[in-house]
């Protein structure tokens, strides 16, 4: 259930070469540029590539295109060369000033210490731009006298917590991946700031949203028409998730006609649903199976706030689920050979 080369990723492919760290401190107004690169031993290396891996293995990642006739940054990143020290912080700083400008035009963008890193990867280099937003906690503080204190401390995102907003650029196609999040500007905006007036890119939606979104516009459609058969209602969950066992990838417009193509007004409402959100003729896959865990359950809930939660399995095979669809209407479910059950 994942694509090839989220397959043959592995923490240790990703190799860190250089980094440099600027403070982007928007909400006090400075700007804090460094001179020199970071000096990294392991420990830091492991931590940088922690964040780094969980970008690229991540369904909540974008992809997204230049626009090569507005955007600055791919012929700054062409002139930059990443072999050499002096070129590597001269573009970091350039790119570090230019986020903090327009971080500087809203008051609620967090911020953020911006670590600027190359990586390789595969015999590609690659350029990460991690903002690691400030989190807040108390630390003890030790003073003269024996007076111990506690004080509030801004601090970088842990090992083990995920980025909400980062940068990998391919440097040798300019292929960019990123993780972002909509804030308010002050013109009142909210807006996604770091593709569309940053990078002044073309993003795509990440694939779990793309999924979240047509498993919303199906379970909507089922639920749309009361009257259906809850047979054939359970069945489109039911295909949805034989799709993309068959086909490793969600097919938007042969999920489409697979589930709907025998009723024209379903199949109608679908691909307007498909089309307002620009999906019409996607074809996507998903990396991380926690994301479709919920296509390995039917769940039911009735008119009486009874649930039912049914394993696919189950379902498809028929041996033990049966759906009696009654004369006078509404649906009987009988579930057969329960040898043990608990109380949860």
């Amino acid at each position: 259930m994942k694509e090839e080369n989220r397959m043959e990723l592995q923490r240790d492919d990703i190799i860190i070469r250089k980094g440099i760290i600027h403070i982007l401190d928007s909400h006090n107004g400075y700007l804090g540029l460094s001179n020199d690169l970071l000096d990294m031993g392991p420990d830091l290396m492991e931590f940088i590539r922690g964040h780094i891996f969980k970008i690229l293995d991540s369904d909540d990642t974008k992809k997204c295109q230049f626009d090569g006739s507005i955007s600055p940054i791919p012929a700054l990143l062409e002139d930059m060369q990443e072999k050499e020290d002096d070129s590597f912080i001269a573009v970091s700083r350039v790119l570090a000033e230019s986020l903090f400008d327009i971080m500087c035009d809203s008051v609620t963008i967090p911020a953020a210490d911006l670590v600027v890193v190359s990586f390789q990867l595969h015999s590609v280099v690659h350029l990460a731009l991690l903002k690691m937003n400030y989190k807040e906690t108390y630390v003890h503080k030790e003073a003269e006298n024996e007076v111990n204190d506690i004080v509030k401390q801004r601090i970088m995102p842990m090992g083990g917590a995920k980025l909400t907003e980062a940068v990998i650029v391919d440097l040798l196609e300019h292929k960019v991946q990123l993780v972002e999040k909509k804030y308010e500007m002050l013109t009142g905006d909210k807006i996604n700031y770091i593709s569309e007036r940053f990078l002044q890119c073309h993003a795509d939606m990440a694939p779990k949203k793309k999924f979240q979104i047509l498993n919303k516009v199906i379970t909507d459609i089922n639920n749309r028409y009361e009257n259906e058969p809850l047979r054939n209602r359970m069945d489109a969950r039911s295909k949805l998730r034989e799709e993309f066992a068959e086909k490793n990838e969600f097919r938007v417009n042969e999920i489409g006609d697979r589930i709907f193509g025998d009723d024209a007004e379903k199949k109608s409402f679908f691909d307007y649903q498909m089309e307002r959100n620009d999906m019409q003729y996607d074809k996507f896959t998903v990396g991380k199976e926690n994301t479709v865990k919920g296509l390995e359950y039917i769940t039911i809930e009735t008119d009486a706030g009874i649930e039912i939660k049914i394993p696919i399995e189950e379902y498809i095979t028929k041996e033990n689920i049966e759906i009696v669809e009654e004369p006078g209407g509404g649906s009987t479910v009988i579930i057969r050979n329960i040898e043990q059950a608990r109380v949860k």
